[in-house]
């Protein structure tokens, strides 16, 4: 099955289904389910005001915070769409897109492309240990039943 790295505490808010959106420099094609990889190194993002109200609002109170895991498969999500600008709270706009220079010296704004998420599921028990990838990548071992 296809599986992506993402930083935490990006990939638990996703499989949670907090987060309905995943924000990438490259666009794809792909639609369907693929595995959650949180990865390695951990990111201390800065929240909106917005987006820590949905957080605290649907964060479920019985629910372990996963945030910190790291190396792990967590759980899947389906990608439906990728969009550019989309309305959703978590999507970057292409305005705030990353700045460089191409090959020619001009200074070109790459688009941030909108993955939209749908049919989160957060496995019971995460699979531990496992390296992660640039981009897509399969992963052929056993995925548990949630």
């Amino acid at each position: 099955m296809k599986a992506i790295s993402i930083k935490n505490p990006w990939a638990y808010l996703i499989c949670s289904g907090i987060k309905n959106i995943e924000n990438r420099t490259w666009s794809t094609k792909f639609k369907g389910r693929f595995l959650i990889h949180a990865s390695r190194k951990l990111c201390n993002p800065e929240f909106t005001e917005e987006q820590e109200r949905q957080i605290k609002r649907l964060m479920p109170i019985n629910d372990v915070w996963r945030g910190n895991i790291q190396s792990a498969i967590i759980g899947s999500v389906e990608i439906v769409d990728c969009a550019l600008n989309h309305k959703s709270m978590w999507a970057e706009h292409v305005v705030a897109g990353i700045m460089n220079i191409d090959d020619s010296g001009e200074l070109k704004i790459k688009p941030i492309y909108n993955w939209v998420l749908k049919n989160p599921i957060m496995f019971e028990k995460p699979i531990y240990n496992v390296k992660g990838k640039l981009s897509f990548w399969d992963y052929n071992e056993q995925i548990p039943e949630s």
